[in-house]
Protein backbone atom coordinates (compact mmCIF):
# COMPACT_ATOMS: atom_id res chain seq x y z
CA UNK A 1 0.00 0.00 0.00
CA UNK A 2 2.96 2.15 0.41
CA UNK A 3 3.47 2.41 -3.18
CA UNK A 4 -0.53 3.46 -4.04
CA UNK A 5 0.14 6.87 -1.16
CA UNK A 6 3.21 7.57 -2.94
CA UNK A 7 2.13 7.83 -6.46
CA UNK A 8 -1.12 9.88 -4.62
CA UNK A 9 1.51 11.71 -3.21
CA UNK A 10 3.39 12.68 -6.34
CA UNK A 11 0.19 13.25 -8.61
CA UNK A 12 -1.53 15.18 -5.68
CA UNK A 13 1.77 17.46 -5.81
CA UNK A 14 2.01 17.67 -9.84
CA UNK A 15 -1.62 18.71 -9.98
CA UNK A 16 -0.64 21.33 -6.91
CA UNK A 17 2.20 22.68 -9.11
CA UNK A 18 -0.12 22.99 -12.05
CA UNK A 19 -2.35 24.94 -10.01
CA UNK A 20 -0.02 27.14 -8.83
CA UNK A 21 1.43 27.91 -12.21
CA UNK A 22 -1.41 28.46 -13.41
CA UNK A 23 -2.54 30.96 -10.90
CA UNK A 24 1.13 33.05 -11.69
CA UNK A 25 -0.48 33.40 -15.38
CA UNK A 26 -3.68 34.17 -14.39
CA UNK A 27 -2.16 36.85 -11.75
CA UNK A 28 -0.16 38.50 -14.31
CA UNK A 29 -2.67 38.55 -16.85
CA UNK A 30 -6.47 38.94 -15.15
CA UNK A 31 -6.02 39.35 -11.53
CA UNK A 32 -6.77 43.30 -10.69
CA UNK A 33 -5.34 45.94 -8.94
CA UNK A 34 -1.78 45.36 -9.32
CA UNK A 35 0.81 47.54 -7.16
CA UNK A 36 0.96 51.10 -8.36
CA UNK A 37 -2.11 50.23 -11.07
CA UNK A 38 -4.48 52.73 -9.52
CA UNK A 39 -1.65 55.99 -9.73
CA UNK A 40 -3.31 58.50 -12.46
CA UNK A 41 0.27 60.14 -13.15
CA UNK A 42 2.32 56.51 -14.02
CA UNK A 43 2.39 56.66 -17.82
CA UNK A 44 3.22 53.89 -20.35
CA UNK A 45 6.58 53.89 -21.68
CA UNK A 46 4.87 54.98 -25.49
CA UNK A 47 3.46 58.21 -23.47
CA UNK A 48 6.91 58.69 -22.31
CA UNK A 49 8.82 58.18 -25.52
CA UNK A 50 5.85 60.33 -27.98
CA UNK A 51 4.38 62.83 -25.69
CA UNK A 52 5.14 66.00 -23.23
CA UNK A 53 4.80 64.33 -20.04
CA UNK A 54 4.44 67.43 -18.61
CA UNK A 55 2.33 68.53 -20.64
CA UNK A 56 0.28 64.92 -19.79
CA UNK A 57 0.71 65.68 -16.09
CA UNK A 58 -1.30 68.98 -16.52
CA UNK A 59 -3.80 67.36 -18.59
CA UNK A 60 -4.66 64.75 -15.80
CA UNK A 61 -4.31 66.78 -12.89
CA UNK A 62 -7.06 69.24 -14.58
CA UNK A 63 -9.12 66.13 -14.89
CA UNK A 64 -8.64 65.28 -10.89
CA UNK A 65 -9.31 68.33 -9.87
CA UNK A 66 -12.50 69.19 -11.52
CA UNK A 67 -15.53 69.24 -9.38
CA UNK A 68 -17.71 65.53 -9.58
CA UNK A 69 -20.06 63.36 -8.05
CA UNK A 70 -19.68 59.99 -6.73
CA UNK A 71 -22.00 57.40 -7.88
CA UNK A 72 -22.31 53.69 -6.83
CA UNK A 73 -23.95 50.85 -8.75
CA UNK A 74 -24.30 47.04 -8.70
CA UNK A 75 -23.46 44.82 -11.31
CA UNK A 76 -25.24 41.77 -12.46
CA UNK A 77 -23.14 39.73 -10.48
CA UNK A 78 -22.80 41.83 -7.34
CA UNK A 79 -19.61 43.72 -7.72
CA UNK A 80 -20.01 47.43 -6.44
CA UNK A 81 -19.14 49.81 -9.17
CA UNK A 82 -17.94 53.34 -9.01
CA UNK A 83 -17.91 56.43 -10.95
CA UNK A 84 -17.40 59.92 -11.07
CA UNK A 85 -20.51 61.94 -12.73
CA UNK A 86 -20.37 65.41 -14.06
CA UNK A 87 -23.74 66.57 -14.05
CA UNK A 88 -24.92 69.51 -16.48
CA UNK A 89 -27.90 70.40 -18.87
CA UNK A 90 -28.01 68.19 -21.51
CA UNK A 91 -29.92 66.12 -23.92
CA UNK A 92 -26.43 63.44 -23.79
CA UNK A 93 -25.36 61.48 -21.56
CA UNK A 94 -21.72 60.04 -22.32
CA UNK A 95 -20.53 56.99 -20.36
CA UNK A 96 -16.69 56.45 -20.34
CA UNK A 97 -14.70 53.59 -19.99
CA UNK A 98 -11.01 53.39 -19.54
CA UNK A 99 -8.69 50.95 -20.80
CA UNK A 100 -6.72 47.89 -19.05
CA UNK A 101 -5.25 48.51 -16.07
CA UNK A 102 -5.61 52.06 -16.45
CA UNK A 103 -7.22 54.92 -15.36
CA UNK A 104 -10.20 56.96 -15.87
CA UNK A 105 -8.09 60.25 -15.21
CA UNK A 106 -5.07 59.47 -16.90
CA UNK A 107 -7.06 57.40 -20.04
CA UNK A 108 -9.51 60.50 -20.83
CA UNK A 109 -8.02 63.06 -19.34
CA UNK A 110 -8.40 65.04 -22.81
CA UNK A 111 -11.59 63.57 -24.35
CA UNK A 112 -13.71 63.47 -21.01
CA UNK A 113 -12.84 67.15 -20.31
CA UNK A 114 -13.85 67.63 -23.94
CA UNK A 115 -16.96 66.30 -23.31
CA UNK A 116 -17.15 68.04 -20.32
CA UNK A 117 -16.45 71.62 -22.21
CA UNK A 118 -18.95 70.09 -24.90
CA UNK A 119 -21.88 70.55 -22.45
CA UNK A 120 -22.50 67.35 -21.98
CA UNK A 121 -23.11 65.03 -18.71
CA UNK A 122 -20.35 62.49 -18.84
CA UNK A 123 -20.29 59.23 -16.17
CA UNK A 124 -16.43 58.42 -16.23
CA UNK A 125 -16.07 54.93 -15.15
CA UNK A 126 -13.70 53.30 -13.02
CA UNK A 127 -13.91 49.41 -14.67
CA UNK A 128 -14.29 46.87 -12.59
CA UNK A 129 -11.13 45.66 -10.03
CA UNK A 130 -9.99 49.29 -11.32
CA UNK A 131 -9.75 52.33 -8.60
CA UNK A 132 -12.53 52.36 -6.47
CA UNK A 133 -14.95 49.81 -7.67
CA UNK A 134 -14.64 46.48 -6.94
CA UNK A 135 -13.58 42.80 -8.16
CA UNK A 136 -10.43 41.35 -9.08
CA UNK A 137 -10.77 39.81 -12.43
CA UNK A 138 -10.17 41.64 -15.86
CA UNK A 139 -12.18 39.80 -18.10
CA UNK A 140 -11.47 42.12 -21.58
CA UNK A 141 -14.46 43.04 -21.98
CA UNK A 142 -16.60 39.66 -21.48
CA UNK A 143 -17.87 40.55 -17.86
CA UNK A 144 -17.50 44.63 -18.70
CA UNK A 145 -20.22 44.51 -21.68
CA UNK A 146 -22.24 43.56 -18.92
CA UNK A 147 -21.26 46.43 -16.40
CA UNK A 148 -22.09 48.69 -19.06
CA UNK A 149 -25.64 47.58 -19.71
CA UNK A 150 -26.22 48.81 -15.51
CA UNK A 151 -24.64 51.90 -16.25
CA UNK A 152 -26.70 52.78 -19.23
CA UNK A 153 -29.75 51.68 -16.78
CA UNK A 154 -28.38 53.86 -14.21
CA UNK A 155 -28.07 56.83 -16.74
CA UNK A 156 -31.76 56.92 -17.93
CA UNK A 157 -32.84 56.72 -14.70
CA UNK A 158 -30.68 59.43 -13.35
CA UNK A 159 -30.89 61.71 -16.40
CA UNK A 160 -33.81 60.44 -17.85
CA UNK A 161 -35.09 57.91 -20.68
CA UNK A 162 -35.34 60.53 -23.53
CA UNK A 163 -31.61 61.40 -22.95
CA UNK A 164 -29.25 60.49 -26.27
CA UNK A 165 -26.73 57.73 -24.81
CA UNK A 166 -23.01 57.76 -26.04
CA UNK A 167 -21.09 54.86 -25.07
CA UNK A 168 -16.89 55.84 -25.46
CA UNK A 169 -14.23 53.97 -24.72
CA UNK A 170 -10.33 53.46 -25.43
CA UNK A 171 -8.71 49.93 -25.62
CA UNK A 172 -10.29 47.50 -24.05
CA UNK A 173 -12.85 50.11 -22.82
CA UNK A 174 -13.37 50.53 -26.73
CA UNK A 175 -13.71 46.46 -27.32
CA UNK A 176 -15.99 46.91 -24.23
CA UNK A 177 -18.39 49.98 -26.10
CA UNK A 178 -18.54 47.76 -29.17
CA UNK A 179 -19.42 44.68 -27.40
CA UNK A 180 -22.20 46.64 -26.06
CA UNK A 181 -23.61 48.44 -29.37
CA UNK A 182 -26.50 46.68 -29.49
CA UNK A 183 -27.86 47.89 -26.44
CA UNK A 184 -28.03 50.97 -27.74
CA UNK A 185 -30.98 52.89 -29.85
CA UNK A 186 -30.88 54.95 -33.55
CA UNK A 187 -30.22 57.89 -31.78
CA UNK A 188 -27.37 57.12 -29.72
CA UNK A 189 -23.79 57.19 -30.35
CA UNK A 190 -20.37 55.06 -29.63
CA UNK A 191 -16.95 55.88 -30.04
CA UNK A 192 -14.16 52.96 -29.67
CA UNK A 193 -10.86 54.20 -29.75
CA UNK A 194 -8.09 51.48 -30.71
CA UNK A 195 -10.47 48.70 -29.78
CA UNK A 196 -10.06 45.34 -30.68
CA UNK A 197 -12.50 43.20 -31.63
CA UNK A 198 -12.54 39.49 -29.51
CA UNK A 199 -10.24 38.87 -26.32
CA UNK A 200 -8.80 35.92 -27.62
CA UNK A 201 -7.70 37.92 -30.72
CA UNK A 202 -5.81 40.60 -28.40
CA UNK A 203 -4.35 38.01 -26.38
CA UNK A 204 -2.47 35.67 -29.40
CA UNK A 205 -1.56 39.08 -30.32
CA UNK A 206 0.02 40.05 -27.40
CA UNK A 207 1.59 36.38 -27.05
CA UNK A 208 2.87 36.37 -30.51
CA UNK A 209 4.25 39.82 -31.11
CA UNK A 210 4.77 40.33 -27.49
CA UNK A 211 5.74 37.95 -25.69
CA UNK A 212 7.08 35.45 -28.72
CA UNK A 213 5.35 32.33 -27.42
CA UNK A 214 2.56 30.15 -29.70
CA UNK A 215 -0.64 31.49 -29.00
CA UNK A 216 -1.91 27.76 -30.17
CA UNK A 217 -0.42 26.59 -27.21
CA UNK A 218 -0.38 29.52 -24.22
CA UNK A 219 -3.60 30.82 -24.96
CA UNK A 220 -6.04 28.10 -24.12
CA UNK A 221 -3.50 28.22 -20.81
CA UNK A 222 -4.26 31.77 -20.46
CA UNK A 223 -8.13 30.93 -21.19
CA UNK A 224 -8.80 28.29 -18.75
CA UNK A 225 -6.58 30.38 -16.32
CA UNK A 226 -9.68 32.68 -16.29
CA UNK A 227 -12.19 30.34 -16.46
CA UNK A 228 -10.64 28.71 -12.91
CA UNK A 229 -9.65 31.69 -11.20
CA UNK A 230 -11.50 34.56 -13.09
CA UNK A 231 -14.94 31.99 -13.73
CA UNK A 232 -15.16 33.82 -17.26
CA UNK A 233 -14.55 31.94 -20.69
CA UNK A 234 -13.09 34.31 -23.04
CA UNK A 235 -14.14 32.52 -25.86
CA UNK A 236 -17.74 33.46 -26.43
CA UNK A 237 -17.78 37.14 -27.40
CA UNK A 238 -16.79 38.84 -30.97
CA UNK A 239 -17.64 42.86 -31.08
CA UNK A 240 -18.20 42.19 -35.02
CA UNK A 241 -21.35 40.35 -33.74
CA UNK A 242 -22.50 43.28 -31.50
CA UNK A 243 -22.05 45.90 -33.98
CA UNK A 244 -23.77 43.82 -36.69
CA UNK A 245 -27.00 44.00 -34.36
CA UNK A 246 -26.58 47.73 -33.57
CA UNK A 247 -29.12 50.34 -34.22
CA UNK A 248 -26.39 53.14 -33.45
CA UNK A 249 -24.09 54.87 -35.86
CA UNK A 250 -20.08 53.90 -34.13
CA UNK A 251 -16.94 55.88 -34.87
CA UNK A 252 -13.84 54.08 -34.55
CA UNK A 253 -10.58 55.58 -34.08
CA UNK A 254 -7.19 54.09 -34.45
CA UNK A 255 -3.58 54.79 -34.10
CA UNK A 256 -1.80 53.21 -37.43
CA UNK A 257 1.59 52.65 -35.64
CA UNK A 258 -0.36 50.82 -32.95
CA UNK A 259 2.18 48.00 -31.68
CA UNK A 260 -0.27 46.82 -28.48
CA UNK A 261 -3.62 46.62 -30.61
CA UNK A 262 -2.31 46.71 -34.12
CA UNK A 263 -5.24 48.62 -36.04
CA UNK A 264 -6.18 45.83 -38.65
CA UNK A 265 -8.14 44.29 -35.68
CA UNK A 266 -10.82 47.37 -35.72
CA UNK A 267 -10.57 47.82 -39.36
CA UNK A 268 -12.51 44.19 -39.80
CA UNK A 269 -15.01 45.90 -37.77
CA UNK A 270 -15.32 49.06 -39.82
CA UNK A 271 -15.15 47.31 -43.60
CA UNK A 272 -18.03 44.81 -42.79
CA UNK A 273 -20.16 47.40 -41.51
CA UNK A 274 -19.85 50.47 -43.80
CA UNK A 275 -23.33 51.27 -43.16
CA UNK A 276 -23.34 52.23 -39.15
CA UNK A 277 -19.37 52.70 -38.57
CA UNK A 278 -17.01 55.51 -39.52
CA UNK A 279 -13.25 54.54 -39.34
CA UNK A 280 -10.55 57.27 -38.72
CA UNK A 281 -6.90 56.34 -38.86
CA UNK A 282 -4.51 58.34 -37.01
CA UNK A 283 -0.79 58.34 -39.01
CA UNK A 284 2.18 57.54 -36.24
CA UNK A 285 -0.22 57.18 -33.25
CA UNK A 286 0.86 55.01 -30.84
CA UNK A 287 -1.70 52.52 -28.18
CA UNK A 288 -4.07 55.19 -27.29
CA UNK A 289 -2.47 58.36 -28.30
CA UNK A 290 -4.24 59.78 -31.36
CA UNK A 291 -5.80 62.07 -28.78
CA UNK A 292 -2.21 63.61 -28.10
CA UNK A 293 -1.03 63.02 -31.38
CA UNK A 294 -3.43 64.99 -33.47
CA UNK A 295 -5.61 67.02 -30.79
CA UNK A 296 -7.25 69.13 -33.15
CA UNK A 297 -7.91 66.67 -35.92
CA UNK A 298 -9.12 63.92 -33.34
CA UNK A 299 -11.64 66.63 -31.56
CA UNK A 300 -13.30 67.85 -34.91
CA UNK A 301 -13.87 64.15 -35.70
CA UNK A 302 -15.59 64.17 -32.39
CA UNK A 303 -17.43 67.04 -32.63
CA UNK A 304 -18.73 66.52 -36.16
CA UNK A 305 -19.67 62.44 -35.37
CA UNK A 306 -21.89 63.91 -32.16
CA UNK A 307 -23.76 66.33 -34.16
Amino acid sequence: MLWLWILLGVIGGLILIFLIALFVVYHGTFYTPLKGQNNDFVFTAATEKYCDIEECKSMVKRLVEYPYEDAYITSFDKVKLHARIYRQNSDTVCIMFHGYRGTPCRDFSGGAYDMIKMGFNVILIDERGHMNSKGHSITFGVREKKDAKCWIEYAKKEFGEDKRIVLIGISMGGATVLLASDLLSEKDRVIADCPYTTPKEIISNTLEHTLHMNPKIFYPIANLTSIIYGHTNLNNDDANEHVKRSKAKILIIHGEDDSLVPYKLSKRVADENKDKVRYELFPGAEHGLSYIMDKKRYQSIVEDFLK
